[in-house]
């Protein structure tokens, strides 16, 4: 039997779609509660993935939205990027009273998920970084990324919080920007609910392998979230998943079904032009169908050819099994 996996997505299929060219997007959007009841009709949606405080704020009302609707709340970001007063860092801004602002935003945003029964709390700090050589104090910078996150890990233990690295956007250079920079975070607080939200598109545009991103993390129990979705490795496009990397996605896959995943597979796809409730439901089924391949590639002796190093036995048994 199928295992009924824990999937969540932002409610960006339902947004306008802006972009910096078309700013009032290019579609309708309905109000907050209309989108919900739009994700809701979405078969194989689990959950949804909210920013706080920007989606919400009052942990019981948001409650009320999602049982009158039955989705669960996934993950809740902290928006600490949309406002420009965070314009030289949240949690590495070398102004004290910033920092501490941002620190508090975060822990109010950890109370909020566990009273509306979120799964994890994510810190996605685009902002934290810089443009040029020698702007940053980049000592400094790391000693405040280290303590703040330290102090927010510890604030309520039951809580997992999860951290999105990303290399670009909107800073030039993140601090967060590789699978290594968040483990090295995580290694250095040393607590169990500290953990990473591997963004396939961001490790594509790290010239990372997903797949093996994703191992680095499931071997010390740190995968805690999915973003999936795809690009051209030069850009965030957030395109559907396997849409462009095929292979790359399988593999992720591959290796997710291999050593166990059991978190959240979080869709962070921007259906610009696309029909959102579409572009949902098709990512849904992507996920099932990849995962239901990776199920059979761990049957066909795909392990053994790749203890012996065998490249062109392995595209024989993916050819056959994949493109049959």
């Amino acid at each position: 039997m199928v295992p009924r996996l824990k999937i969540d997505a932002a409610t960006t299929a339902f947004s306008s779609c802006a972009d910096r060219f078309v700013k009032g997007g290019y579609r309708e959007a309905g109000d907050f509660a209309r989108q919900l009841e739009q994700m809701a009709q979405v078969e194989g949606l689990v959950g949804v993935a909210l920013d706080f405080p920007s989606q919400y704020d009052d942990p019981v009302a948001l409650r009320r939205l999602l049982d009158n609707v039955g989705l669960e709340l996934g993950m809740t970001e902290i928006d600490m990027y949309s406002s420009a007063r965070w314009k030289h860092g949240s949690l590495s801004s070398p102004d004290a009273a910033l920092r501490a602002e941002a620190i508090a935003l975060v822990k109010r945003g950890i109370d909020a998920a566990i009273e509306a029964r979120g799964a994890d709390v994510q810190l996605w700090l685009g902002q934290d970084g810089y443009e040029y050589p020698f702007q940053s104090d980049l000592r400094a910078a790391w000693d405040r990324l280290l303590e703040a996150i330290t102090e927010i890990v510890s604030y309520r233990p039951e809580m997992r919080i999860t951290i999105e690295y990303k290399i670009k956007e909107p800073r030039a250079r993140c601090h967060l920007a590789t699978m290594g920079d968040v483990l090295y975070i995580c290694e250095r607080i040393g607590k169990p609910n500290a953990g990473v939200t591997l963004d396939v598109g961001h490790s594509l545009m790290a010239l990372e392998n997903p797949a093996e991103s994703a191992v680095k993390a499931m071997r010390d129990r740190r995968l805690f979230h999915l973003h999936l979705n795809d690009n051209y490795r030069d850009w965030d496009h957030d395109m559907l998943p396997g849409s462009v990397n095929l292979w790359d996605t399988l593999e992720l896959f591959y290796w997710l079904v291999r050593m166990g995943f059991d978190g959240w597979w979080g869709i962070d796809i921007y259906p610009y032009r696309e029909d959102g409730a579409q572009a949902l439901r098709r990512t849904i089924e992507s996920i099932y169908r990849f995962r239901e391949i990776a199920v059979r590639l761990q049957e066909v002796g795909l392990e053994a050819l790749q203890a012996e190093s065998d490249a062109v036995a392995v595209m024989d048994t993916l050819m056959r099994e994949v493109l049959k």
